[in-house]
């Protein structure tokens, strides 16, 4: 029994495969680091760098072709923005449009301060009378620094 047990655990840690950190030697590292800014249109929420479906797979292979014509980063992003369209880019462009995306946290956030910053000075106003005295804040805060009485009980 010991002896089955301790050979399919040899078994298991000998078909157990380290999860690949290195991109296959058929591709480069660039190939990689270019698909991983590129969407992959079949999957949801994978780049091109991450999937293993057949289209990122062609776009990899696209993207090699590419860096072996010489072509740049830019000419090579530049053809699969005219291929799928701008949401194929995981950072698109900071113009038109998708300005305001990348703008709308911003203003969200500048909105909220002023109404909270409305909010408070509105609370301000109400929570300070007009009509105490100098002589009533002094007998309060005077009241508020003595030790408490043992004896008064508090309803």
């Amino acid at each position: 029994m010991r002896l089955a047990l301790l050979l399919l655990t040899l078994l298991g840690l000998a078909l157990a495969q380290p999860p690949q950190t290195t991109p296959p030697p058929d591709l480069s590292p660039e190939v990689f680091r270019i698909a991983k800014g590129l969407r992959c249109p079949v999957c949801q929420g994978e780049s091109a760098s991450e999937s293993n479906s057949g289209v990122a797979q062609e776009m990899r292979r696209l993207i090699a072709e590419q860096l072996a014509q010489g072509k740049s980063e830019a000419e090579i992003r530049q053809f699969f923005v005219e291929r799928y369209g701008p949401w194929i880019l995981y950072e698109p462009p900071k113009q038109g449009l998708t300005l305001w995306v990348w703008l709308s946290p911003l203003i969200g956030l500048a909105l909220l301060a002023y109404g909270l910053w409305r909010y408070l000075a509105a609370t301000r106003a109400r929570a300070v009378p007009a009509d105490v005295s100098e002589e009533e804040i002094a007998r309060l805060e005077a009241e508020l620094h003595q030790p408490p009485d043992p004896h008064r009980r508090t309803p």
